[in-house]
């Protein structure tokens, strides 16, 4: 599916009244759209190339705010997070826990409102989906160095770390990367693969298994002990649990490629999580992506990092 499509398929969580004039943006917004922004009672955004744009009434965008702006009501907003639930909150306290909702697709759904105990989300305030966007190529130049080994792909968020990992793994599964590798993704989220109803949506390539689970250190334990992968990946390592079981995996000769919320290279070592991995030795190598606007792809040598030598 082109993006134009994967904007549009996005469109179920929006309430109609909104859903109708988004549908008559032009084109080339819908296919480099990376998020729709819904505020209360503020002016509906969209992220387009890293920028903020604004809708108007017409369907036309403005990248400042005019009289005819399209603005989200109280009512939009609680039709659009009812849409994103399918009618039952309960059914994805879980992931509101934690502030998102899960949608078909891949897209996922930011929550901002009143979190009360039990994931249960009142007064619901505002609501950001991202659009799951398939860019192949977009790792190219990681996939041209990648010769094996554990790999942390790491920049600010939002600069399309996800959508890197997810055609990074579409070129080792379709064998461009020299060989053809095993790999397993842990998909806590559904933004990697798309997955809906046990499709993978998203081309991950012809050698990719995928396991969906909101617990990223034990859907790694398991892709590890029953898929037995070349390589197991997983976005945005977070925690200390995570940690463990990629030095478990190392230890086991799975190689693990993940991702990391980082400023710049030097925040790697400041931050405790990024920090202990590459001191675990089991990621070898760090590609920083460039900020939004030019740049290309920094890589560190996990040593050289740690010695001093790159910085």
């Amino acid at each position: 599916m082109e993006n134009k499509g994967k904007f549009e398929s996005a469109l179920y969580g929006v309430a109609p009244r909104i859903r109708d004039i988004l549908k008559k943006l032009p084109a080339v917004v819908k296919q480099n759209a990376e998020e729709i922004r819904l505020r209360c009672e503020l002016p509906v955004a969209l992220t387009v190339g890293g920028e903020t744009v604004f809708v108007l009434e017409n369907g036309q965008i403005s990248f400042s705010v005019t009289n005819n702006v399209l603005t989200a009501k109280k009512e939009d907003i609680d039709e659009s997070f009812k849409l994103l639930c399918k009618s039952s909150v309960y059914a994805h306290s879980e992931e509101l826990k934690n502030g998102f909702i899960m949608m078909n697709g891949g897209h996922r759904a930011g929550v901002c409102g009143t979190l009360l105990s039990g994931g249960t989300m009142n007064n619901v305030s505002s609501l950001n989906i991202r659009i799951a966007r398939e860019i192949f190529g977009a790792a190219n130049d990681i996939a041209r160095r990648y010769k094996g080994g554990g790999l942390l792909i790491a920049g600010p968020p939002g600069i399309g770390k996800t959508t890197v990992l997810r055609d990074l793994i579409r070129q080792l599964s379709d064998g461009l990367c020299g060989k053809t590798y095993r790999v397993a993704v842990i998909d806590s989220r559904g933004e990697i693969s798309g997955s809906s109803g046990g499709k993978t949506e998203n081309d991950l390539g012809a050698n990719s298994d995928v396991l969906l689970t909101a617990d990223k250190a034990l859907g790694l334990e398991i892709a590890v002990r029953t898929m037995f992968p070349d390589i197991a990946v997983f976005d945005e390592i977070g925690t200390q649990a995570e940690l463990v079981r990629v030095r478990e995996s190392f230890c086991a000769g799975v190689s693990v490629i993940t991702t990391a919320h980082i400023g710049s290279a030097a925040d790697i070592l400041k931050r405790e999580v990024t920090a202990s991995l590459v001191k675990s030795g089991a990621i070898s190598e760090i590609a920083v992506l460039p900020q939004l606007h030019g740049g290309t792809i920094r890589f560190i040598n996990t040593k050289e990092l740690i010695s001093g030598v790159a910085v």
